[in-house]
């Protein structure tokens, strides 16, 4: 059995993830922002599953969820924010914060767990997203962040092979509460959502366990020589227009 840590697993992507890696008889080490929220999570996972809480936008506590969740075999690093920042009037505490969840956090969890990563031949599945590959107005530091986390992925699979492998998963619009609070603040909600739908060339929006198979094959033997790859799951996004 796989100890498999996957931040951000209280809900939405992160919960997929987390109840798939519990149904092929993983460990789920179910991670919230706090301990109540990842308690909450353990109702909908069938199988082992074990809870725990850290702001991951504060390096004390990331520290502290190394500690005491101790040795893994899979880190998968989804916890990440989206908020609607124009350029022009975004703050540096703003970009801080952003950059702080979606791509210090992941950073600081791959070194924490680098030891028992390296003994037990494990895997770190990053997700990113189709805006570390595009551009998308009103949310540059989220294109920045998981721009980056693309660049970290293909990093830390050339300086950890052949012991670690390290891959990137990237959605394209997945239906999820973040989206959710994104598309609700919209003048017309529906007409908002249905212009997500719009973007990917199967038009319509991901469910979570569409991303968590890709994960979960990212994370396999079956995918063992695999490593520093991004996995798009966007719709075909990413793949071009019609003209």
């Amino acid at each position: 059995m796989r100890r498999v840590l996957t931040t951000g697993s209280s809900r939405g992507i992160g919960l997929a993830i987390a109840r798939r890696f519990a149904r092929v008889g993983d460990e789920a080490l179910v991670h919230g922002v706090t301990h109540a929220a990842a308690l909450g999570a353990l109702s909908k996972i069938d199988g082992k599953a074990q809870a725990f809480g850290a702001d991951l936008s504060k390096p004390e506590q990331i520290e502290k969820l190394v500690s005491d969740v101790g040795e893994i075999d899979v880190l998968v690093n989804c916890a990440g924010i989206y908020e609607d920042m124009p350029f022009a009037t975004a703050t540096e505490a703003d970009w801080d914060r952003t950059i702080a969840v979606n791509t210090t956090a992941p950073w600081l969890l791959a070194r924490g767990f680098l030891a028992s990563l390296r003994k037990r031949k494990g895997v770190i599945v990053n997700i990113g997203s189709d805006a570390g590959v595009l551009g998308y107005a009103g949310c540059v530091a989220y294109c920045a962040s998981k721009g980056a986390i693309i660049g970290l992925t293909k990093a830390l699979a050339v300086e950890l092979a052949p012991e670690v492998r390290a891959l990137c998963v990237c959605p394209g619009p997945v239906a999820t509460d973040m989206m959710e609070q994104s598309v609700m603040k919209a003048a017309d909600p529906e007409a908002e959502r249905l212009r997500w739908a719009s973007f990917p060339h199967m038009k319509r929006i991901a469910d979570p366990a569409e991303i968590a198979e890709a994960v979960i094959f990212a994370a396999s033997p079956d995918c063992g020589f695999a490593t520093g790859s991004v996995i798009m799951v966007d719709g075909g996004v990413t793949a071009g227009k019609r003209v």
